[in-house]
């Protein structure tokens, strides 16, 4: 029963290659499309067990897939952002276009590798699931047109695919030292050797990588920002958490070293504050959103690495909805151009509420579900460590001053209806999510607001944003050679901090 949650996307994918092939009327594609989409959801209310192995074989042998607390609020993220990103789709990718019935359906091939990914109850099946979420990311990100789009999508898959490889063998030396790859039984059976810190080591670069955290983020700001709009937030807001959650599964199951834990606190750290401060010198909207990711999934590594599990898997699920909510906002605001100050929401108050809330949530306001994550979060940190979510909050209320800023002083034009319904509703679910989690309003977060807004007239008053901030490092080729040994080196620091 839990495997229709991979099912349902899959078959309908292949209905829409099947029926584009056949010429079929464009609105029958489209009903198979959100019915890949919003069919998944459906399964977790059908009274579903925890666990299950798929054809009923033994643990050692079957394929395990399950549903509990830690992978259900990225379940749930996933499937409420994709749905949004769906109805945006379906106005967004233009029939004239002979590419668009394959764009629908590498989006349902990428929600299926998602939603599989999540449900993995064993380290191989999550390495396919999350590949086929990457492979699909890396055709998508071509469809925009734009004329970095391949540039971005060429980097994003020679990063990606090194860092497959790496994972891959990883599992290779897990399996050898243990026997399984179930879950379940690693964790039962694995004791510490050197074979097996490599791993650990080995594995954790590899996802650091892929989740797009610093210093191996490069490839991030890139893909992210030159992909069609729709499929933007859903790589900023769910597939950089494929490979967060299977490094929830590697500390969950693998004995991870004190030392490697003090390191992945240490990156996320400077992930978040790295994030912000390169935001802040951004001038195009989406690569300003981009780097917040960056800086967002800091949040996500700090609760990781503070085992803090429970507190990651609902800081992931407050980024889905709200960075999700923010690209479909500000890219059906920048149709025309992406540059601050050229474009904005003073013609449409329903943009203007939704950026607005959407801002405040991303924040961590209170009563917003970005407020309740960041408590859970802190609730696992001791000392100093929580004063870094209170000074990232300020940092990250800055960064969106300036977005709104912007967005106040120009006009945008033929927004769409259905683009308009995407944004306010996932601003008022970020809301809403955050009253039924328990979050309460919060007056200190006013001075938190207040705060901000100064600081952001100060820096505008020094100049700060009038500089450009862009690493790059000339032909593709160089670029893809300095980044590789880059990772190279972080594989190294990680695997002789774990112990080998």
């Amino acid at each position: 029963m839990i495997s229709l949650v991979v099912a349902f996307p899959l078959l309908f994918a292949f209905f829409i290659v099947l029926l584009d092939t056949l010429r079929v009327k464009r609105h029958i594609i489209q009903v198979s499309f959100l019915l890949g989409a919003i069919l998944p959801a459906t399964v977790l209310f059908m009274g579903i067990p925890k666990g299950e192995i798929v054809g009923g074989w033994n643990r050692i042998s079957g394929i395990e897939v399950g549903i509990s607390e830690l992978n259900l609020p990225f379940i749930v993220g996933e499937l409420i952002l994709f749905a949004f990103v769906a109805l945006y789709s379906i106005s967004y990718f233009d029939f004239r276009d002979k590419k668009t019935p394959k764009a629908l359906a590498l989006l349902l091939l990428l929600h299926a590798g998602l939603l599989g990914a999540f449900i993995a109850g064993d380290l191989f099946n999550f390495y396919i699931y999350m590949e086929i979420a990457s492979v699909s990311a890396f055709a998508l990100i071509t469809f925009s047109g734009e004329p970095n789009s391949r540039r971005a999508a060429f980097k994003y898959l020679m990063l990606s695919l090194l860092a497959s490889y790496f994972f891959v063998f990883a599992i290779g030396l897990i399996y050898m030292e243990t026997g399984y790859l179930n879950l379940i039984l690693i964790s039962e059976n694995a004791v510490p050797s050197k074979e097996l810190n490599a791993a650990v080591g080995i594995a954790f670069a590899s996802l650091l990588l892929k989740a797009g955290i610093f210093p191996l983020h490069s490839w991030l700001p890139d893909a992210h920002s030159s992909a069609p709009t729709p499929v933007s937030a859903v790589l900023s807001g769910a597939v950089v958490k494929a490979p967060a959650y299977g490094l929830i599964l590697m500390f969950l199951a693998l004995p991870v070293g004190g030392t490697l834990r003090t390191l992945a606190m240490g990156t996320a750290v400077v992930s978040i504050f790295f994030g912000i401060t390169m935001a802040l010198l951004q001038r195009d909207a989406k690569r300003l959103l981009a780097y917040h990711t960056v800086s967002q999934m800091g949040y996500v590594l700090l609760g990781i690495a503070s085992l803090n599990f429970l507190g990651a898997a609902y800081y992931a699920l407050a980024h889905s909805l709200f960075k999700g909510g923010l690209f479909l906002s500000v890219g059906a605001l920048g149709r025309k151009t992406r540059e601050l100050g050229k474009f904005g929401y003073r013609n449409v108050p329903i943009m203007a509420l939704s950026v607005v809330m959407l801002s405040l949530a991303i924040g961590g306001v209170s009563p917003f579900i970005g407020s309740y994550a960041k408590g859970l979060i802190s609730s696992g940190l001791d000392g100093a460590w929580k004063y870094v979510l209170y000074a990232g909050s300020v940092g990250t209320l800055i960064s969106f001053t300036k977005l709104n800023y912007y967005l106040l002083r120009g006009t945008s034009e033929d927004i769409k209806a259905v683009w308009k319904f995407s944004s306010i509703f996932l601003a008022f679910i970020t809301l809403g999510s955050g009253l039924y989690l328990g979050a309460v309003f919060d007056p200190k977060d006013i001075i938190y607001v207040v705060l901000a807004m100064v600081l952001f007239f100060l820096l505008k008053a020094a100049d700060i944003f009038k500089k450009r901030a862009h690493v790059g490092f000339g032909e593709i080729g160089e670029e893809v050679n300095v980044l590789t040994a880059v990772f190279i080196l972080a594989i190294l620091a990680s695997v002789l901090l774990q112990g080998a």
